[in-house]
């Protein structure tokens, strides 16, 4: 991805290839609210704003509300699968600060599910049941 020796990752300023993955994985997500959340969307925001988009991303909610965690590293942009659990898990933490409870959860087992790579896909799995409940981006309408 980048010929420099210096051993820096390149950012997504210097890759804005990394951001496309990223950028279809929170429309995916986003759908994810808007069909079990309130609806409203989340956004990137980006540490080290200063530096442009050399710094990790994070996801926003709708008021203002931020994961706990790092945010997705540009890296993690670099197929879609790994962009997709990246921003989901970061989505799931800023929405659940949002909305001070689980999110989403197991229609099945009224639990937690969580972002994860199963079978090739980005999917939210519960781990209570032990299985997925939907890929992301495409959960089941009430």
């Amino acid at each position: 991805m980048d010929d420099r020796d210096d051993g820096v990752e390149p950012g997504f300023l210097d890759a804005p290839e990394l951001m496309v993955h990223v950028e279809e994985a929170l429309r995916l997500v986003n759908r994810d609210v808007a069909t079990i959340g309130p609806g409203r969307e989340c956004r990137f925001r980006f540490f080290d704003e200063e530096r442009g988009r050399n710094g990790n991303a994070y996801v926003e909610t709708w008021d203002g509300h931020t994961g706990s965690g790092c945010g997705v590293h540009p890296r993690e942009g670099a197929d879609p699968v790994s962009a997709l659990v990246a921003v989901a898990e970061d989505a799931q933490d800023a929405v659940m600060h949002a909305l001070w409870s689980a999110w989403p959860v197991c229609p099945g087992h009224r639990g937690g599910v969580h972002a994860r790579e199963h079978d090739g896909a980005a999917v939210w799995w519960c781990g209570g049941g032990g299985h997925a409940v939907a890929l992301i981006g495409e959960w089941p309408h009430r």
